[in-house]
């Protein structure tokens, strides 16, 4: 997903982070009572309020012990009525510990009956989840299970399914539109919602005939009822999270074409509202080139023979959402002068990354973002070079990405809080470009054609593979060197000193090279010096495991300088002219067994402090103000009685702490165990 830079970090949809918008889960339901009609969704700011465990989303109810083969979504969809009906139709193989409970996320839509396809299936709807009772059964065999269900259409709502029009506030023009990541499919559709169980997908939407409705994969079929209706047939054929699969509904203007690229080439079909269809027109114009640079660089772009295009939305109307196969593109994006040719092009890398490669879990996560983050500045490289000292080509555009607090004190890249803080976008391209020069172009860029190869095509990643992987190309374990960039928020503090003394070559001929991080993480980067002789330019390479080393460098003529990443392949900064203004640093005990908690921190500002606790779901439980101590060097510690702001004990469960002053703020996982 692209976000629109302009915004802060925290606020993908123009929502504040950690704002809970609506929380309304439908009454128990029965097959015989299936509960009143209950609008209710989880609408959710984008950045804000959802995390997860590192196998699969354990915000999910839907268990491990079924796996889902196939997907049929029926839907009809009216705007006049502002409501919707569906039937979702889940084909599933049952697990070795399966019970005979098949359990789906079901958070938003009204469950009316649940069927085999031929006899009804007790079922109750409670808590998030529809938990049917099927026949048990001791072998793996396919089954399935049809759901009925349906509920009002939310108005203007940036999460799940949601009626919009294209000229509020005089309500003309609908757009019905889904934006379902991370977990609001199952505020729209039952399902198992979760990005680790992708299976291929049916989607039929019946609708008004004056509109065209938009799915992933191929248009495979149209039915004219002769009532004023028409329904549409998009078929997946390859396997799709939940959170990927797109519904986008209005009178849209359509173009496109064929796009043929050296790899073959693919179909190209978009879908605008007409206002915007000479723009859109212009803007997407430089997308066939995008498919053919990354396909030379990762292979063939891994929906080939089923399309790739943009369907425009108002979910994010400043953002975009990678929907496998027809990117969700928000309406001010489309100027008509190529302003936002980085989104097209990192919406694209999400194809492969995201979409082909799915993250196993939420923590994963910057393997998607941080990739197609990344690829942003690989299509700037395309079109102007590497450029480090101009305004324009990869090294430019990769500064952009560093902050000037060099992430310091915010959340860490791998398994962050919130799942899509900008953090995981920004850093995790810097990891990548951080690697790219340890490893040098050769091995890095076989190392992304390799990670993008049929072996793992198609099914779910997760970090430890991408480790190993690059630790292959590399010829060493660079599990060090991934480990506190994914993991730690803070970025090596430098003491670079240089001494020059008699070398074999004669007097002045030897560098004394000495790094000294006083960060307190374990680092392990590989730093490239810019050494200038009588002789010119040469350059040499200063390992760093831990806190210091000293290296000698012999010259075959006088060395009169020396100079640390001029360039800038490593996020890093001086020692001398470095203070973190805040850090939470550690907690203890963790976990703690009483629900008392310990937060020790770091305070270089002279400001009155905010704690804020959050839950796993992203629930502000807790706020007091922390009394300002003044800019000091000691570690200092404030306690946390493992209650919320009104008295009351939270349960077991992971927990985030973020400490907050005048100019920055800290993040800090911990858990409660009672």
């Amino acid at each position: 997903m692209s976000r629109f830079r302009g915004l802060p970090a925290a606020l993908v949809c123009a929502t504040a982070a950690w704002s809970l918008l609506a929380l309304s889960t439908p009454a128990a339901a029965s097959a015989a009572s299936p509960g009143p009609a209950d609008p209710g969704c989880l609408a959710r700011a984008k950045a804000g309020l959802t995390t997860a465990g590192a196998a699969g989303d354990k915000t999910s109810l839907a268990g491990e012990d079924y796996d889902v083969r196939d997907y049929r979504l029926q839907l009809s969809l009216d705007p006049a009525v502002a409501s919707y009906q569906g039937v979702v139709t889940v084909t599933y193989v049952p697990g070795v510990d399966y019970e005979g409970v098949l359990v789906l996320d079901c958070v938003g839509p009204v469950v009316a009956g649940v069927t085999d396809g031929a006899s009804a299936l007790p079922f109750v709807q409670a808590g998030g989840a529809l938990r049917i009772t099927v026949p048990a059964k001791r072998e793996a065999a396919v089954d399935s299970v049809v759901v009925s269900f349906g509920n009002a259409l939310p108005l203007r709502q940036r999460e799940g399914l949601s009626l919009w029009y294209w000229d509020f506030p005089e309500d003309t023009d609908p757009v019905i539109a889904s934006m379902s990541q991370p977990d609001a499919a199952r505020t729209w559709w039952p399902c198992k919602d979760r990005p680790d169980d992708k299976a291929r997908c049916r989607v039929e939407i019946t609708a008004p005939a004056g509109l065209t409705a938009v799915s992933n994969g191929t248009l495979v079929g149209e039915v004219d009822h002769g009532d004023g209706t028409l329904t549409r047939v998009w078929r997946e054929d390859y396997p799709v999270a939940t959170y990927l699969v797109s519904v986008a509904l209005s009178a849209y203007a359509e173009f496109g074409g064929p796009c043929a690229t050296d790899a073959g080439g693919v179909t190209l079909r978009h879908w605008v509202h007409p206002d915007e269809f000479t723009a859109a027109q212009t803007d997407f114009a430089p997308l066939c080139d995008m498919i053919g640079a990354l396909e030379e660089l990762v292979g063939r772009y891994p929906f080939a023979d089923e399309k790739y295009g943009h369907a425009e939305f108002l979910n994010m109307s400043s953002g975009a959402m990678e929907h496998q196969t027809v990117t969700s593109y928000g309406r001010n994006l489309l100027r008509g002068n190529n302003h936002y040719d980085w989104i097209v092009v990192h919406e694209l890398a999400h194809q492969w990354f995201g979409d082909a490669l799915t993250p196993r879990g939420w923590p994963d996560i910057w393997l998607n973002e941080g990739f197609a983050t990344y690829f942003e500045a690989l299509w700037m490289e395309h079109l102007h070079g590497l450029a480090p000292d101009g305004t324009l080509g990869y090294f430019p555009w990769m500064r952009s990405k560093r902050w000037s607090s060099d992430w310091i004190g915010e959340t860490p890249v791998y398994d962050s809080f919130p799942i899509l803080d900008q953090v995981v976008y920004d850093k995790g391209a810097w990891i990548l470009h951080m690697l790219r020069g340890r490893m040098g172009d050769e091995d890095f860029f076989a190392l992304l054609a390799d990670w993008t190869s049929s072996e793992r095509l198609h099914g779910v990643v997760d970090t430890e593979m991408f480790i190993e992987l690059a630790s292959q190309h590399a010829g060493q374990d660079l599990a060090a060197f991934f480990d506190p960039w994914l993991h730690a928020t803070t970025v090596p503090h430098l003491e670079f000193t240089t001494a020059v003394t008699d070398g074999t070559a004669g007097a002045g001929t030897r560098l004394q090279v000495r790094l000294r991080d006083v960060s307190g993480v374990a680092f392990d980067n590989v730093y490239p010096v810019r050494v200038t002789t009588e002789a010119g330019e040469e350059w040499r390479t200063v390992r760093l495991v831990g806190d210091q080393t000293t290296q000698n460098f012999d010259f075959t003529t006088e060395v009169q300088s020396a100079e640390l990443d001029p360039l800038g392949w490593v996020a890093w900064r001086a020692a001398a002219a470095t203070a973190d203004p805040l850090r939470l640093l550690r907690s203890y005990p963790n976990p703690s067994f009483n629900g008392v908690v310990a937060l020790v921190y770091l305070q270089q500002e002279a400001a009155d402090l905010d704690l804020e606790i959050f839950d796993a779901a992203g629930r502000r439980l807790c706020r007091r103000d922390v009394a300002a101590v003044g800019v000091s060097l000691e570690e200092r510690e404030t306690l946390w009685d493992g209650r919320d702001d009104e008295g009351r004990a939270v349960p077991s469960g992971v927990y985030w702490a973020r400490l907050t002053g005048a100019a920055s703020s800290s993040v800090l996982k911990f858990a409660i165990v009672r």
